[in-house]
């Protein structure tokens, strides 16, 4: 007599059917994601002639806008970005574009608007990629290209994690977009079949007891069966916070639903506030840099947006790293002639949607509470890479008992026909 097709088994059977052909796609992602996680402090020990500075412990920095004429001289460019890190012995970064760039860029705005339908020819007025330099704020020598060897690896893996290093991003993004969706499902389903089958036995420790151990003295079927409900058990608030914000970055839809759902939009990139043009020098950077630090008091890492032409202004973000401390960052819009502030947002005074929406990377990265919540999260991403291993190893074993069952059944047959014959 066959058993009734339960619930569980249903559960069951999503459970595998979902996970057997994402199994692969979601070991590459969560093995790249663990080699990412700890990135920036790999890079930086890797690289540290390049990132830290030597006998910072009695100086001063040299001044913010001595240095920016320093690099835009010696690298011939137009700065548009200063990082000022957190720690004074290390150095600071500055991004630069060529100045070429600016000039073919407002070639590039007149030709548009004296005939708005032309289209430009492949390779005309292609602009230069901005590069970044590490800079010692103290003799302002340039120490050499942010993008280092170790840069660019993890910059691969990056690729690796979303794009699978496909050329084509759209195609390369629905694939992990896609099974971060499905490692969403499989999260939900694990959790079901990880409680006791039986609601009636609930109310007895013991049932729930084999969900938190691993049997080490059984069978290796049975350690891995153990390895991969146990340790998914353990792994899973965070994997799934991971899989739920996945999407976010794949698909557009996705990040337009979360945004309706939480009645709240992002950031824009661009700075689109306006000073008031007045004749007079702009303030200088120390000036932007100390009234920020006004508003902003506690000790953290700043990045300024230098305005982009005579009407621009500073866009300002200051956030702090730490063991365990909030990613969140506070942002300011300076006037650049008279300081006056025209945008404030302190990432406290956000709403609770908002800041969901501003800190989602640091959400899924792990770093929204600085490095205690980044080791919690490669622990996570390191168990999340051995589920699917686990799991097919555990479908196989299934596999194989299921076909010993149908031999040892198929032997006993004829011997049962002949007892009932000669009965």
């Amino acid at each position: 007599m066959k058993k009734k097709y339960s619930f569980r088994n249903f559960i069951n059977d999503l459970h595998l059917w979902l996970g057997i052909p994402s199994a692969l796609v979601l070991v590459v992602m969560c093995i790249s994601g663990t080699l990412y996680a700890f990135q920036r402090e790999i890079t930086q020990w890797i690289d540290h002639d390049r990132f830290y500075v030597k006998g910072s412990e009695d100086k001063n920095p040299l001044p913010a806008d001595s240095l920016k004429r320093i690099v835009e001289r010696e690298m011939k460019g137009q700065v548009t970005t200063i990082q000022i890190p957190q720690q004074p012995d290390q150095a600071w970064t500055f991004t630069l574009i060529p100045k070429d760039n600016k000039h073919l860029e407002a070639k590039g705005k007149e030709e548009h608007k004296t005939n708005p339908s032309k289209e430009p020819k492949k390779g005309e007025g292609e602009k230069e990629k901005a590069k970044s330099y590490l800079v010692n704020p103290y003799s302002g020598i340039i120490q050499g290209d942010a993008k280092t060897p170790s840069v660019q690896f993890f910059a691969k893996v990056l690729q690796l994690h979303r794009w699978l290093l496909i050329e084509n991003k759209d195609i390369g993004g629905a694939i992990t977009g896609t099974a971060c969706i499905l490692m969403l499902f499989l999260q939900i389903t694990g959790f079901i079949l990880w409680l006791p089958a039986k609601v009636s036995s609930w109310k007895k420790w013991h049932a729930w007891e084999i969900g938190f151990k691993i049997k080490m003295d059984a069978s290796w079927k049975r350690i891995n069966f153990d390895l991969h409900k146990t340790l998914g058990f353990y792994a899973f608030l965070f994997v799934t916070i991971m899989a739920t914000t996945g999407p976010y970055f794949a698909f557009k839809w996705y990040k337009e639903g979360a945004q309706a759902l939480l009645h709240a939009k992002p950031f824009s990139k661009e700075n689109t506030f306006l000073s008031e043009i007045q004749y007079k020098e702009p303030l200088s950077l120390e000036r932007i840099i100390s009234q920020t630090s006004t508003l902003y008091s506690y000790a953290g890492n700043m990045r300024i947006m230098l305005p982009k032409d005579a009407e621009g202004s500073y866009a300002v973000q200051k956030y702090q790293d730490g063991f365990f401390t909030c990613s969140g960052i506070d942002r300011v819009v300076l006037d650049q002639y008279s300081g006056a502030v025209l945008d404030l947002k302190p990432y406290s005074d956000l709403s609770f949607s908002q800041k969901l929406l501003s800190s989602v990377k640091a959400i899924h990265t792990g770093e929204i509470f600085g490095t205690f919540t980044k080791c919690l999260y490669f622990l996570a991403c390191l168990i999340a890479t051995s589920l699917p291993v686990t799991g097919v190893l555990i479908w196989l074993g299934k596999g194989k008992k299921e076909k010993r069952k149908n031999t040892n059944t198929s032997k006993k047959r004829p011997v049962l026909a002949e007892v009932m014959k000669s009965a």
